[in-house]
C-alpha cells in the first residue's frame, strides 16, 4: 500500500503490475538534501543506476514541467517532472520501450531537525506485467541504494 497520497488514476498503486515502496530516515533537513535531489544531471555521480542523462544541464535544478532523459536499469527514459513542492515533493511520469511509470518523492521533516523520504514507482505496461516480480525486487534494491546515496551525499 502507498505512504503518498493522490496518485494519477492511469498510476494508481493497487492497479499496477508493478509498485515499490522505500524510505529513510536522515538526521539532516530536506532543504539540504533538496538540491542533490532536483540535479538530475548530477546523479551519475551518486546514484550508480543513473546515466547518460539528456536534456538538463549539470546545477541546473529540474523544474515543473522540464522534460529529461536518462539511462536506468540499462533502459533509456523519458521522463517529465508533474509534481514538485520545493523540499517537499517531487514526481515524473515516465516512459520507456514497453513501459511507463510514475516516480515519487516525499520528504517529511522530523522532530530531531531531519526527515524522512519516501519514495514509491509504479510501472505499468507489457514488460512491467512480463516481468512484474524481477523488477519489484530490482527495483527496491536500487531505490533504497538511492536514498543512501542521497543522504550520503556531503
Amino acid at each position: 500500500m502507498s505512504a503518498l497520497p493522490d496518485w494519477p488514476d492511469s498510476f494508481h498503486p493497487d492497479q499496477a503490475p508493478v509498485f515499490t515502496h522505500n524510505e529513510i530516515v536522515s538526521t539532516r533537513p530536506a532543504g539540504d538534501l533538496w538540491p542533490a535531489l532536483v540535479r538530475a544531471a548530477e546523479w551519475p555521480a551518486w546514484y550508480p543506476h543513473a546515466s547518460d542523462v539528456r536534456g538538463i544541464a549539470p546545477g541546473e535544478d529540474l523544474a515543473l514541467g522540464t522534460t529529461f532523459s536518462w539511462k536506468t536499469l540499462g533502459v533509456r527514459v523519458t521522463t517529465t517532472v508533474t509534481e514538485l513542492v520545493p523540499s517537499q515533493a517531487l514526481a515524473w511520469r515516465g516512459t520507456a520501450r514497453g513501459s511507463r511509470g510514475y516516480h515519487r518523492w516525499a520528504l517529511y521533516p522530523t522532530a530531531d531537525g531531519g526527515c524522512r523520504i519516501v519514495t514509491e514507482e509504479v510501472q505499468a505496461g507489457p514488460v512491467p506485467t512480463l516481468l512484474a516480480a524481477r523488477l519489484r525486487t530490482n527495483l527496491v534494491a536500487f531505490h533504497q541504494e538511492w536514498l543512501e546515496g542521497l543522504v550520503a551525499r556531503p
